[in-house]
């Protein structure tokens, strides 16, 4: 639910980052103080000042709006409802779309009131040529709608992934009291299976953030040279035992091309799925200056071509790497595929 509403994301540049909040800006409080306010106090000229501070009286749209209102057909139950729901609609929408909260809504509704003013209202609409100002919201509002509320944005700030909390106490003692319990009854089992590397999504919380500063390394099979492409990353946890990868590249001809990678962690922390392809945990090593070097191994496919498919990740607090490797049937060493790099 938190995603539909807030969902918003960042341009691959901040300068168009800054450009698109300052024309959200420009777009929010124009049609918030120029179409809702005014018609909410009654304002017929700019010079009015006064009338942008409310006074003892309701705030209400005016006669001559709800005239128009219901010369357009909006008469049940009353032209003054649509009326004051158009009004409040152009205010707070534009408020919000400012700063930037709930902004595809907000944008979406106002984009079905321009609907009505640009191509309902006007006597004679053109949809592609006309130009009227009616007309020029209308698509601006859809764009908004589309695109989101950028970096800069309230969406953005409530949408990023939030911290992975640490485990209770309790949770971490139980294992604790029953291991040597366990062994003093003689379960041989046990200590194989405390030999067995376990993880935990907290240990994956390095991948779980944004990394703007990367880089993808990858075989080009038709030609057999490696590729290097500046990569974006940012990584979100949606449910507790997944993580999903997003990525932008950045091709060599300026075009951007977007994919990602969906993790699941099964309940024992010993197995993974990865893009669909089942994995087993086979190495979990403490390396210095707090960094995690993480192996994955499992049957897959790789240039349609069945082989084994081994994921190294290195998980830091400053850079971390993931390394896909495949061995393909009678080969006698692991081939490197690609390498993701990531640093701050």
């Amino acid at each position: 639910m938190k995603k539909w509403l807030f969902f918003a994301r960042p341009f691959s540049s901040r300068f168009a980052d800054v450009a698109w909040l300052l024309f959200r800006l420009h777009l929010g409080l124009s049609i918030a103080v120029g179409a809702g306010w005014s018609k909410l106090v009654n304002l017929t000229t700019a010079s009015e000042v006064a009338k942008l501070l409310p006074g003892p009286a309701a705030l209400g749209p005016p006669d001559w709006f709800v005239q128009q209102v219901a010369q357009l057909g909006f008469v049940y139950p009353s032209p003054y409802v649509w009326a004051w729901l158009a009004a409040w609609g152009e205010f707070a929408g534009g408020l919000l779309i400012a700063v930037g909260l709930l902004t595809r809504w907000s944008s979406l509704q106002l984009a079905l009131q321009f609907l009505v003013i640009a191509f309902l209202w006007y006597e004679s609409p053109e949809p592609l040529l006309g130009m009227y100002y009616q007309q020029l919201l209308f698509w601006a509002f859809v764009l908004v709608a589309v695109v989101g509320g950028g970096r800069y944005s309230l969406d953005y700030l409530l949408s990023r992934p939030q911290p992975i909390r640490s485990q209770s106490n309790a949770g971490m003692l139980q294992p604790a009291f029953l291991l040597p319990l366990l062994l003093l009854l003689g379960n041989g089992d046990v200590c194989a299976q405390a030999a067995t590397p376990r993880l935990t999504m907290q240990e994956l919380a390095g991948l779980a953030q944004q990394w703007e500063r990367g880089s993808l390394t990858y075989l080009d099979y038709s030609s057999r040279k490696t590729v290097t492409l500046p990569t974006y990353l940012n990584g979100m946890r949606p449910r507790s035992n997944e993580l999903v990868l997003d990525f932008v590249y950045q091709e060599p001809e300026g075009k951007q091309v977007k994919g990602y990678d969906k993790l699941t962690l099964d309940v024992t922390g010993t197995k993974l799925q990865w893009d669909g392809v089942p994995m087993v945990l086979v190495e979990k090593t403490p390396l210095p200056n707090q960094t995690l070097r993480l192996k994955f191994e499992g049957p897959g496919q790789d240039d349609n071509r069945a082989c084994l498919i081994r994921r190294t990740l290195l998980l830091g607090p400053q850079q971390i790497s993931v390394v896909k490797e495949v061995k393909y049937a009678g080969s006698p060493a692991f081939l490197t595929r690609n390498t993701y790099h990531f640093q701050r």
